[in-house]
């Protein structure tokens, strides 16, 4: 949990996720709260005691949501996973009848020598009306099997999620099994998975038809209102649901493409069709093949979902991509204050024009941060709400340590939040130059030799007067990512080529 990937400690994304959790149960709900690994470190001679370090924060009671809250806050991760023996420590703290859930979060496998799925397997059979599931945050290969298999045995649900928006909205559908049964997960519907063999869907779907239309060397069998597709091999390729088709995320036909891309991260292909809607493939889990599909009617992010399908449609992406140093600078509080080492300027733009108008929000890693900025993309930047409930604390040069207070002259959006693949809001490049997003400009440079290309950083000493600019094609990411490294072409507002320079470090913003 302190890999810094999502983006940041992977442990404010969980932290984050698990307070909207708990912002969304009732009050008379029942909760504990349990970690593990916060109270060793992780040497061979603290093995032992690693592995007994499991720790009820908050016993079983009525929720006090407040109390939680700090509990959650309070975690700091660096010790061992002994994830069997958590299972077990939890379930002792349920009633021994009645219905009662675990739902477990983890970035990794049991290190601690017990395979937990036999555990979850006794604890069911023990406690029949219990329920487990399941969330693998980053996971892949043996840590995602092993996962998977607890939720299998504990009759519960099993959800990847690759990044801070997917772990939130995932952790929420545990908590409605029945709705989330019936939504896509992943590479998966109702339990079948692309990859899956007929047979071997018959034999956990006795429903399931055995033959059904070739168009070519494929077979369409329709059943639950969806499309299932083989090929020649009997293996499902396809997932092509009808109707209002919706992800465990909530993304959802009717829906705007833009949610997708808030989850999902930009389109790794796009296509148009001869009606005018257009296809945009997604990767659906990192690490695999398997995407969605999404065709929508309209312009931009804003354009109407109308279909969305499952296939191995994806580009291969791995999970141990050589990424850049990732630092999380935290100017300001939830509660509108600075954070020790943040100076404030005083300075009040005079009523002239001053909004935060663009959502998803570049430069951020934690929702209710907006971007913000003046007429011509002037005292543009990352902005929270002031504690005087009217003004704005706004970080401009995320290489500075200085925030300045602005009046805005309308209020900010109310649900400001980051695209799934959070854009960089400061790069250091490996020659040493600094770079700062900027969203808004009055005239943008461009650059002869790419005039299709737009600039999206500014570089130099002082981001005001730039010295070159990092540009990138409109509407894509603005760097290139691969298994190999971050890299940024880098140019001026001139004809000459552009350069691609390798990215040393990325820099966020979140609350403190």
């Amino acid at each position: 949990m302190l890999t810094s990937d999502a983006p940041g400690p992977r442990i404010d994304a969980a932290k984050t996720a698990a307070n909207s959790l708990v912002d969304s149960l009732p009050n008379d709900s029942q909760l504990a709260l349990i970690a593990y690994g916060t109270g060793t470190g992780t040497s061979a001679s603290e093995y032992t005691a690693g592995c007994r370090d499991i720790r009820t924060l908050v016993p079983l009671a009525t929720l006090d949501k407040n109390l939680v809250h700090q509990a959650v806050d309070s975690i700091t991760p660096r010790g061992f996973t002994p994830i069997a023996a958590s299972l077990t420590q939890a379930a002792t703290t349920l009633p021994p009848t009645g219905p009662a859930a675990i739902v477990l979060v983890s970035d990794g496998e049991d290190t601690c020598g017990q395979p937990p799925c036999p555990v979850a397997r006794s604890l069911v059979a023990q406690h029949p009306d219990l329920q487990i599931s399941t969330i693998g945050f980053k996971t892949s290969g043996e840590a995602s099997d092993q996962l998977r298999c607890v939720a299998a045995a504990g009759g519960g649900l099993f959800v990847q999620a690759a990044n801070a928006a997917q772990l939130q909205a995932r952790l929420l559908a545990t908590q409605n099994q029945a709705a989330a049964s019936s939504a896509i997960n992943g590479g998966s519907l109702r339990g079948i998975a692309i990859g899956n063999g007929l047979q071997e869907i018959r034999q956990s779907h006795s429903d399931f038809p055995l033959g059904g239309r070739r168009t070519g060397n494929q077979t369409i069998i329709v059943w639950q209102d969806c499309e299932w597709v083989f090929d020649a091999t009997g293996t499902l390729v396809e997932i092509r649901p009808q109707g209002n088709a919706r992800t465990i995320d909530g993304v959802r036909v009717g829906g705007a493409l833009g949610e997708a891309k808030h989850f999902y991260g930009n389109p790794v292909a796009t296509s148009s069709n001869s009606d005018g809607t257009r296809n945009s493939t997604f990767v659906a889990e990192p690490d695999t093949t398997t995407g969605y599909r999404i065709t929508s009617q309209g312009a931009d992010d804003a354009s109407t979902i109308t279909r969305i399908v499952v296939c191995g449609c994806a580009p291969r992406s791995s999970a141990t991509s050589s990424a850049p140093a990732s630092e999380i600078i935290r100017p300001f509080t939830k509660s509108g204050n600075t954070t020790p080492g943040w100076l404030k300027d005083a300075r009040h733009n005079s009523g002239g024009y001053y909004a935060c108008t663009i959502n998803p929000v570049p430069g951020a890693a934690e929702a209710g941060i907006s971007w913000c900025s003046g007429s011509s993309g002037m005292d543009q930047g990352l902005c929270a709400p002031s504690f005087d409930g009217h003004s704005l604390l706004c970080v401009t040069d995320p290489f500075s340590t200085t925030e300045f207070i602005i009046t805005p002259s309308q209020p900010p959006a109310s649900d400001p939040k980051p695209p799934a693949n959070h854009i960089p809001f400061g790069l250091e490049l490996a020659d040493g130059t600094r770079c700062v997003y900027v969203a808004s400009r009055g005239v943008a440079p461009g650059n002869s030799a790419r005039p299709d290309a737009v600039a999206t950083y500014n570089c130099g000493d002082n981001p005001l007067r730039p010295t070159s600019y990092v540009f990138s094609d409109k509407n894509s990411y603005p760097v290139a990512q691969s298994s190999t490294g971050w890299t940024a072409k880098v140019g001026g507002a001139s004809g000459e080529s552009l350069r691609d320079v390798a990215i040393s470090k990325v820099i966020y913003v979140r609350f403190g």
